[in-house]
């Protein structure tokens, strides 16, 4: 019987922290746990008002022994949450920042940002309720995305995170917005999210030529790509999952189009063809004064810029602060080495740059930006001003490495 009493105590000591459907739900889980409090009243963890036991304060002279112990432990784990709540919001304070350090964020959030940074985005731009998601059912297909991704050392969920914190400002503060409805921010926060759902560390490539199941079912188009699509719609067709199940079909299958538009874009075969495209479609357009796109553009525009949008958030890293993107290009290089080693073992040609025992991709970097990240940033800088400075981030990490090429002759 005591022990059922101390259950109900924690029961209800939960209870008054919130009365919402997700904490009841998810109070087991930490992550969802995390969550569920970026929506709410930060400072119910320090006190829990006159209704029910002060956490960590003084007990009532009858409250019997075991209970104290179960309180006490129960004031330890808050205060221990709190600490980590404050450090927690104080990372998300800065996601609507151009520098953002995410590893801060995985730390922070108990190695799950992706879930935790992609609650807190659609959170703030109101999306969930905007769109009548289902709280229940989002919070368990993010757990599920998360999960999904493997520990690979450069595309894990760490990554991703990234990416939709980049997306996140690109929409917001790079000067699209005429191009970026609310169903567009909803699209662009998702797809973010799934870009790159159960990457196993090897690119198309490497897939196409060992006939791997992925290329088989993508009839070698896109194989990643297509895969991390299919596999994140299959999690939200479950029951559980399916958090999208009140809105309309039409709007969802609006939703599903601009997605797989985005994600597939990510493919780097794409990447000539999309930056041609802006520079075309869209930059003589905005630099033709005869040429008015209006206030509502056409939806080609919309899934072009869209299409940018991604691809720049994809490669992010390359305008993030110093050490970030240092830590990224390391671990870059870790993963394509780690493919040279699979081709070695199996007698294949290695790829270009993924023999470890030649340079790698750190040693390679003033040309990548030159030939394939220079003309996709400055072309989107000339479209759209207000995100000038991934330009001079880039040059500014650009610089380091030509330093260090110079240093090496």
């Amino acid at each position: 019987n005591l022990r059922k009493v101390e259950g109900e105590l924690g029961r209800m000591e939960m209870s008054q922290h919130t009365g919402k459907e997700l904490m009841k739900t998810h109070d087991s889980d930490v992550a969802g746990s995390l969550m569920v409090l970026l929506g709410e009243d930060w400072n119910f963890l320090e006190s829990q008002g006159t209704d029910g036991p002060s956490i960590g304060g003084r007990l009532d002279n009858n409250t019997p022994r075991s209970m104290e112990s179960s309180m006490s432990s129960e004031s330890t784990n808050l205060s221990t949450k709190t600490v980590q709540l404050q450090g927690l919001r104080s990372c998300l304070d800065r996601a609507s920042e151009w520098m953002f350090n995410v590893f801060d964020l995985e730390r922070e959030a108990d190695g799950l940002p992706l879930q935790v940074l992609t609650w807190h985005v659609l959170l703030k731009h109101n999306l969930i309720e905007e769109f009548n998601l289902d709280h229940v059912k989002l919070v368990n297909f993010l757990r599920s995305i998360e999960s999904g991704h493997l520990d690979n050392p450069y595309h894990n969920a760490t990554h991703v995170a990234d990416v939709v914190q980049s997306m996140h400002v690109i929409m917001t503060k790079g000067g699209i917005g005429k191009f970026v409805g609310r169903l567009e921010l909803l699209a662009g926060i998702l797809a973010a999210c799934i870009h790159d759902f159960e990457h196993k560390g090897f690119n198309n490539d490497f897939l196409i030529k060992t006939e791997d199941e992925w290329a088989v079912d993508s009839n070698d188009k896109s194989p990643n790509e297509s895969h991390h699509l299919s596999a994140a719609f299959r999690i939200l067709r479950e029951p559980d999952c399916n958090f999208l199940h009140r809105m309309d079909p039409a709007r969802q299958a609006q939703l599903r189009k601009m997605m797989i538009d985005m994600v597939l874009a990510t493919d780097m075969a794409e990447h000539m063809a999309i930056v041609s495209k802006l520079k075309s479609d869209l930059q003589k357009r905005l630099e033709n004064p005869d040429d008015h796109i209006g206030e509502e553009p056409e939806e080609s525009l919309k899934t072009l810029v869209m299409q940018g949008a991604i691809k720049i958030a994809d490669i992010g890293h390359l305008y993030a602060q110093h050490d970030v993107h240092i830590q990224w290009s390391e671990r870059l290089e870790e993963e394509m080495w780690r493919q040279g080693d699979v081709e070695k073992e199996r007698n294949m040609k290695v790829s270009f740059l993924m023999d470890r025992d030649k340079p790698g991709v750190t040693k390679s970097q003033p040309g990548f930006v030159d030939f394939v990240v220079r003309p996709l940033f400055e072309t989107w800088a000339a479209c759209f001003p207000d995100s000038k400075i991934l330009v001079d981030r880039l040059n500014d990490n650009y610089n380091y490495w030509k330093s260090r090429e110079e240093d090496t002759k």
